[in-house]
């Protein structure tokens, strides 16, 4: 996810500057198909230009442990000339207009920048500010309100859980780019205050009509959150924060309900960065329109996108973009070098895992069109500790250590070399 909240000044020269291949984003998905392009030997680093204006880089998917108090902030980030291929070139100054008809990238300074084959991987923005009055109480250090979809927000909602000594917390969920994550919180809030005896009566809004999107999961997160005393409230959308105060919509009926919290937690909107839709790439929704299988924008041959600023119609998560971006290097390369047609490998496997607990994880595995695509059926008819350990302690592993050298391939293990 990207916010651009903040303007520096920069330098830049006259002449564009040309990369054969332009990579908009340093997150996951932009570190991912860098760290692949120059371990498969595809290009040398010299001809990537990656374009991140943030100097660390987040394992966002960290942050839902460091607000259940299982891990520190720090431990989550690295500065991005230490994950990012050597010798690759990076631009630190924001991206704010391409013209996919010249090839060129504008940034923020106005430095102009060209190039053969253009990806993006610029991630979706924190809409905190479509909540009324959100960003007040987050910011507020003595308002009961957190999020776990910022660093410093998580910091406050593990401060909030270890303080909380009982009465009613709401956990608020918009239409999110990936549903495991804001169930995770609400079990690991539960877990460390049942094991302190602190006396809760716990509410979960969800502007969607289901808990989680695939039946089979929905069923057994149902069925837990029953077992628990979770209260689910559906089709309700936060649209106001006030002291001790929200103010839901019915998404259909626009019927708006008021409810007091001694404990809040927001999922904020998301939303794709609005250079996309004003450079032409956009669908109606501003996200990149690419071809859901092969990944290959649908207007522009040479432009091609992944992770949470694409099109594709599946849960957008780490797990997604593993499996997405061996799919878009071999079109990629197939296209460009080879003059041959892309081929539509990639069938929208994604991956949720949900804490149901501080030592167990239910892990969610589908594709496009809500059909399953397990990898340990075994496990995943329930809650599994095996899974919570993958979840807790190998995948951080396999991001740090494998994946920004461009040698995880997701489920599909280690990677040594994939050819085209």
């Amino acid at each position: 996810m990207r916010n651009f909240n903040h303007v520096s000044l920069y330098a830049f020269t006259a002449r564009a500057i040309h990369s054969q291949v332009a990579i908009i984003g340093g997150g996951t998905a932009g570190l991912n198909v860098s760290a692949q392009l120059v371990r498969d030997g595809h290009y040398i680093p010299q001809q990537i230009r990656v374009f991140e204006p943030y100097k660390m880089h987040a394992y966002q998917t960290g942050w839902t442990l460091v607000g259940g108090g299982m891990c520190k902030a720090d431990q989550t980030m690295k500065p991005m000339e230490k994950v990012l291929p050597k010798n690759v070139c990076l631009s630190d100054c924001p991206v704010v207009k391409i013209d996919p008809e010249q090839n060129t990238i504008v940034t923020m300074d106005g430095q102009k920048y060209t190039y053969d084959q253009l990806i993006v991987a610029s991630g979706v923005q924190r809409d905190y500010a479509s909540i009324k009055g959100a960003l007040e109480y987050l910011n507020n250090p003595e308002a009961p309100v957190g999020s776990i979809y910022y660093y410093r927000y998580a910091q406050k909602i593990d401060k909030m859980i270890k303080e909380f000594e009982g009465g009613k917390l709401i956990f608020s969920e918009p239409p999110t780019k990936c549903e495991g994550i804001p169930s995770n919180i609400v079990f690991l809030t539960h877990e460390r205050l049942s094991a302190r005896g602190v006396k809760c009566d716990f509410h979960v809004y969800k502007a969607n009509d289901s808990i989680f999107g695939i039946p089979k999961y929905s069923q057994i997160l149902g069925e837990l959150a029953h077992e628990k005393g979770l209260h689910c409230h559906l089709k309700k959308r936060l649209i106001e924060v006030q002291d001790h105060k929200v103010i839901f919509e019915d998404v259909e009926t626009k019927q708006q309900y008021t409810s007091d919290y001694d404990f809040l937690h927001i999922v904020p909107p998301q939303k794709p960065a609005a250079f996309i839709a004003e450079s032409g790439l956009g669908d109606s929704d501003g996200y990149v329109n690419v071809h859901p299988n092969t990944l290959q924008h649908v207007r522009y041959a040479n432009v091609w996108a992944l992770g949470d600023c694409s099109s594709l119609p599946t849960s957008k998560t780490a797990a997604a973009v593993m499996a997405q971006t061996p799919v878009l290097i071999k079109n990629l390369i197939r296209t460009w070098k080879l003059k041959q047609p892309p081929l539509p490998d990639y069938e929208g496997y994604t991956s949720c895992p949900v804490y149901t607990s501080n030592k167990k994880v239910l892990l969610a595995e589908f594709k496009y069109n809500k059909q399953l695509d397990e990898t340990f059926p075994v496990f995943q008819s329930s809650d599994s500790k095996v899974m919570y350990l993958m979840k807790k302690h190998f995948f951080p592993f396999a991001y740090w250590q494998l994946m920004v050298r461009g040698l995880w391939g997701g489920r599909d293990g280690i990677r040594l070399f994939k050819g085209v």
